[in-house]
C-alpha cells in the first residue's frame, strides 16, 4: 500500500493506494505518528484508491479515531468505494466513522 500525507490549512490528508492489510498497519501508524501527537488535529483519509481493508486495518482506524478524539481531533473518511467501503458497512463501522463522498466535503466537515 502506498501512503502519502499532505498538510493543508484545515487538515492533514492521508491518501491510501492499494490494500490496507495487517502487513501495512505498522507503516500506516508510522506515517501518522508525527501528526497524532498534535492537539485538535483534523485528519481526512482519502480512500479513493484503497482497494480493500482487512480487520487489522479497520482496527487501526478505530485506534487512530480514539487517539484523535482524546486530543480533541477529528477524523473523516472520504471517497471509500467497493470492497473498502463494504468492509466498513459489513462491520457497521460506517456508523461510527464520518464518511463523505469527496475529499472536499470531508475537509469542509472537519474544519467546522
Amino acid at each position: 500500500m502506498k501512503i502519502n500525507c499532505e498538510e493543508h490549512r484545515s487538515a492533514v490528508v492521508l491518501s491510501l493506494d492499494g490494500e490496507c492489510t495487517c502487513e501495512e498497519v505498522d507503516a500506516l501508524r508510522r506515517a501518522l505518528q508525527p501528526y497524532l501527537d498534535r492537539r485538535e488535529l483534523s485528519l481526512v483519509v482519502d480512500g479513493r484508491r484503497l482497494a480493500s481493508i482487512d480487520s487489522s486495518g479497520l482496527e487501526a482506524f478505530l485506534q487512530i479515531a480514539d487517539e484523535l478524539r482524546a486530543s480533541s481531533g477529528r477524523l473523516c473518511l472520504a471517497g471509500f468505494t467497493g470492497d473498502a467501503r463494504a468492509a466498513f458497512q459489513l462491520t457497521r463501522l460506517d456508523r461510527r466513522f464520518e464518511m463523505r463522498s469527496t475529499i472536499e466535503e470531508a475537509a469542509r466537515s472537519v474544519s467546522m
